[in-house]
């Protein structure tokens, strides 16, 4: 077979010569003028080659460190990265090679396993896993794949004779070769499954063992959840975000002359759709709960000056959240049952607790799930149980503050993104003909022109 070293050093003088027939084809003076300027055909060639060579430097580079890891074993009389001032061997390599400690920790692992062994008397060993070297060392697989091959094999290892260790060896290269990294991913863990059917609870125990769930408070106010999720954790959480999020088949125009609807518009990034997911799970799950979860009844305290609540300008804090939030976001979040709006007067006494009347009824949200089928904003498929009750006249806008009028013709069904676009972005809505009606604000429709809305203008 030929040396991964010449293999390296040939691709490479090609894939350069490559570049210069293109360079001086097209009379480009840098490299990012020759990429810019080649053909579909030349781009993905040079993207196969350069691929390869990436495949033959984590070879050449997980040999190396394999020997560099041996040499400095900790049980050596002069181990080599500690001569060098490095803790362990992939800070070294990382420093030597000037590569990230990541690939250095990779490369420092595949090399330590495909390190050649001798036995007491200095005769060489066969190969420990001499298909998955050879496909590294070709350049067909690089290090992300070996090192998948080679932790499964590993973790397999006591449940077959090398006979058959080989053939599932064997496998997972072919895997490797045709697949995606998720489908050779994919692949390991049912080898692992099939090796050792009975040990796959002790290892779903291991996994439970390592998940959970860290809260950070970063100093701009975000907060970030940091989740790790056991298999069985993350159906119940993949699929309710997958409900809540995966895309609806929508009827569009094909008329290329007729302009974009802004109200239509959701500029959200899948992050933050998931986001309004698992709020909205969270929110659906304090409404129900009449106590059995945390022994009272779950609400939120929200605190709001009356200035404040009046203007809409200004600060309100959640109870036990440091970061403030804007008095627009605080009326919005006083539309609902669990959340209790402490509005305070000039001397900062309590004003009003939420009191009962106005929030929406049970029986009034029936009636209004019956006749908005849910979010009433066009093109929007929310249904009613992931919707908000939004006022029409804010509860803090009418003559008895701050008490507003809540019945049926001041209320409709709005999720939580659109509700946010309602009090945010500057629309309204008016029933016209018992029928829910945006008015657009002045930078989207200077005349104001009302838009039909609710679920039964939406075309079949």
């Amino acid at each position: 077979m030929e040396r991964p070293t010449d293999t390296l050093a040939a691709q490479a003088a090609a894939l350069a010569q490559r570049v210069a027939e293109l360079a001086w084809a097209g009379e480009a003076a840098s490299l990012a003028e020759v990429a810019d300027g080649l053909t579909d055909a030349a781009l993905i060639e040079c993207l196969e080659r350069v691929g390869s060579l990436s495949n033959l430097v984590d070879a050449i580079g997980s040999r190396l460190a394999g020997v560099f890891t041996a040499r400095s074993a900790r049980d050596g009389e002069e181990p080599l990265a500690k001569r060098l001032g490095s803790r362990s061997a992939p800070l070294a390599v990382a420093a030597v090679a000037h590569v990230s400690t990541g690939t250095a920790t990779g490369w420092c692992q595949i090399g330590d396993q495909l390190r050649l062994r001798r036995s007491l008397t200095g005769e060489l060993l066969p190969e420990p896993h001499p298909v998955t070297a050879a496909a590294l060392e070709t350049g067909s697989i690089g290090a992300d794949a070996a090192s998948l091959i080679l932790d499964t094999l590993g973790t397999v290892a006591d449940q077959a004779d090398p006979e058959r260790l080989t053939a599932w060896e064997e496998f997972l290269v072919g895997e490797a070769l045709t697949e995606s990294s998720t489908g050779l991913r994919q692949a390991c863990r049912a080898l692992i499954a099939h090796a050792d059917p009975d040990g796959i609870q002790p290892r779903e125990e291991e996994l439970r063992a390592k998940a959970g769930v860290r809260i950070l408070t970063r100093r701009d106010g975000i907060t970030r959840y940091l989740i790790d999720a056991d298999p069985e954790s993350d159906g119940w959480l993949r699929t309710a975000l997958d409900a809540r999020t995966a895309p609806r088949r929508e009827v569009r125009s094909t008329d290329q002359d007729v302009p974009s609807d802004t109200a239509l518009e959701d500029s959200r990034t899948l992050g933050q759709k998931r986001l309004d997911a698992l709020v909205g799970i969270a929110r659906d799950s304090l409404t129900h709960d009449p106590g059995e979860v945390s022994g009272t009844a779950v609400t939120m305290l929200v605190t709001i000056t009356h200035d404040a609540l009046v203007t809409g300008i200004g600060a309100a804090t959640i109870d036990g959240i440091d970061q403030p939030i804007s008095a627009a976001t605080a009326r919005r979040l006083a539309c609902h049952a669990r959340i209790l709006p402490v509005v305070l007067g000039g001397d900062s006494q309590p004003l009003d607790l939420g009191q009962s009347r106005r929030l929406f009824s049970q029986a009034q949200r029936y009636a209004m799930t019956i006749r908005d089928r849910g979010c009433i904003w066009p093109g929007c498929h929310e249904p009613p149980g992931r919707c908000e009750a939004a006022h029409l006249t804010a509860w803090h806008q009418s003559p008895g503050l701050p008490h507003g009028p809540t019945d049926l013709s001041n209320g409709v069904l709005l999720c939580r993104f659109h509700h946010r676009r309602l009090d945010n972005d500057g629309w309204t809505i008016r029933f016209i003909d018992r029928t829910p009606h945006l008015i657009p604000p002045p930078w989207v429709d200077p005349t104001g022109t009302p838009r039909p809305a609710g679920r039964h203008t939406l075309a079949a």
